[in-house]
């Protein structure tokens, strides 16, 4: 049981070092000595009487203890900053992270130019990484804080993560410059050509093939592979088409040499979705990731 006094900044090296799941990383984050948030947590384990945590492997483990009492800690914490940092005067760069985002190549192409010079500008000490993640894997991520934020489309996810709609996109045709189908855009035309298809880890569910299930017709792909850019310069040089988020189509004609048309047949809008761990709901840093990605969608999208 936690008895007598305690330094409130034992909290924040708590904290820190369930988050980063290592007292190096920890310490890094927190700008102390390795050392000092031994120590720290030294205080701590004789406080509440608990190893607070154990080490797996390279992973320092939470115990059931520390699992219990983390949300709380966190949440109060979180006031606490809340009280000394008004959102209106949150000053993005008092702060060094790396935010970790979960982006498609798409959204790398449509968010990235935009945000990284804006943080080197004004947010130096704030990094980014981005890779992609399969839809499977989104929540998965996020848990396991592999990712700080995740932009894709509308995914079944868990009480745990948080989302909020992006925007809604809808599909367009990219083909060369001179293909046939321009002259006539029937769905049977559509259909017997040759198609790319972009997908991730040999996943074949696609939005396209639904709504053409829906016309009782199928495509043939004459390509697969994980890039749009990629995918695009391809259809460029061939008759192959490819079939995009409109918004991308607009990014490649300047680009490419490749011609923008409509489709023969009708897809449902897609939702694009922000998420986030509902752990991170009241972190000031990803609480401003969030609010300038989304700011970015409504100039960009």
């Amino acid at each position: 049981m936690m008895h007598g006094k305690i330094d409130l900044n034992l909290f924040f090296v708590l904290k820190a070092v369930y988050e980063e799941e290592s007292i190096t990383a920890a310490a890094k984050a927190l700008h102390l000595t390795q050392p000092a948030v031994s120590h720290a947590m030294s205080r701590l384990r004789d406080k509440f009487d608990d190893e607070l945590f154990v080490r797996h492997s390279r992973r320092m483990v939470p115990t059931p203890l520390c699992q219990s009492i983390i949300q709380p800690i966190k949440e109060a914490l979180a006031h606490l900053e809340s009280t000394l940092s008004d959102p209106i005067d949150f000053d993005i760069s008092r702060y060094k992270r790396e935010i970790r985002l979960g982006l498609r190549d798409i959204l790398e192409s449509t968010f990235l130019p935009a945000l990284i010079p804006e943080l080197l500008q004004n947010a130096a000490n704030i990094t980014v990484t981005s890779r992609r993640v399969t839809r499977p894997e989104l929540e998965t991520a996020l848990t396991n804080k592999e990712l700080d934020i995740v932009i894709d489309a509308l995914v079944p996810t868990g009480p745990d993560i948080r989302s909020t709609l992006v925007c809604d996109e809808h599909f367009v045709l990219i083909c060369a410059k001179e293909h046939p189908i321009l002259k006539d855009k029937m769905l049977a035309n559509y259909v017997s050509a040759s198609h790319v298809l972009v997908t991730l880890k040999d996943s074949r569910l696609d939005t396209v093939d639904l709504a053409l299930a829906k016309q009782n017709a199928t495509r043939q792909f004459a390509l697969q592979c994980e890039h749009y850019f990629a995918a695009a310069s391809v259809v460029s040089k061939s008759d192959l088409l490819l079939t995009v988020p409109s918004r991308y189509a607009q990014q490649i004609t300047s680009s490419l040499p490749v011609a923008v048309t409509t489709l023969p047949f009708d897809i449902p809008l897609m939702p694009i979705h922000m998420y986030w761990h509902k752990q991170a709901d009241e972190d000031l840093v990803n609480k401003w990731m969030r609010e300038k990605l989304l700011a970015l969608a409504n100039e960009l999208l």
